[in-house]
């Protein structure tokens, strides 16, 4: 049987690749390279034994809805709670999170069984992240966070930033997911679904990298000269 598929042999990369760095990570970024190993490694690990059920000729949704839809997306909140440093953000980002969880039990209580794929629950919980992502940003540019760093040598800023670009790009094909089993084209659900992965594998390559970028761009805030 063919366990790892093109998608879980560069997620396992991506956890390769962020390994190194964690023994040379400061104290102010090594709770968050945690939190990326932990996403990284739960993804492969859900990606693999998923892979292994169906391959096995068994339903291997529990896995994703538990592994990738609550407990994954409930790290990537995390993460946000650890690259937000005001009292008031945290708290935002606990009530969302919050939000999320009452709605993914909700939704297991009332709409979706858990044999079935939760794509409420994830189109929700992307939503809510895309809201944080715009949140970081606008205290970037109205806020002047960061305004004596280079952007480009701050880690959440890479993973932030890909966070925003996979979740908006996958969000209306999680909240539509339902109508691709209604006789949509088989074909082009195949292609959407490539084209996700695609997505992801990029998002999840540049979180395992994301913490090499202090050693790669100068912590100095770049100046624009006339």
């Amino acid at each position: 049987m063919e366990l790892f598929s093109w998608y879980n042999v560069l997620i396992i990369l991506a956890v390769l690749l962020s390994i190194p760095k964690f023994f040379g990570s400061d104290d102010q970024n090594k709770k968050k390279h945690v939190v990326i190993f932990l996403i990284l490694a739960l993804t492969a690990l859900v990606e693999w034994y998923g892979q292994y059920l169906r391959l096995s000729g068994q339903n291997n949704t529990i896995v994703y809805n538990i592994g990738y839809v609550l407990i994954g997306l409930s790290l990537k909140f995390y993460f946000f709670s650890q690259a937000f440093q005001d009292k008031k953000e945290k708290m935002l980002v606990l009530l969302l999170w919050t939000a999320f969880m009452v709605w993914s039990f909700s939704n297991f209580l009332f709409f979706q069984a858990l044999g079935e794929f939760h794509h409420y629950s994830l189109a929700f919980g992307s939503f809510l992240l895309i809201a944080l992502c715009f949140y970081f940003f606008f205290g970037i540019f109205f806020k002047n966070k960061y305004e004596n760093q280079n952007l480009l040598a701050v880690p959440e800023f890479w993973i932030i930033s890909f966070f925003m670009f996979f979740y908006a790009c996958s969000f209306f094909y999680f909240i539509s997911f339902s109508f691709f089993l209604d006789g949509m084209d088989l074909a082009l659900v195949i292609q959407l679904n490539f084209l996700i992965r695609v997505l992801g594998c990029i998002m999840y390559l540049i979180m395992g990298l994301a913490f090499y970028a202090p050693l790669v761009f100068k912590s100095d805030p770049i100046l624009i000269s006339n």
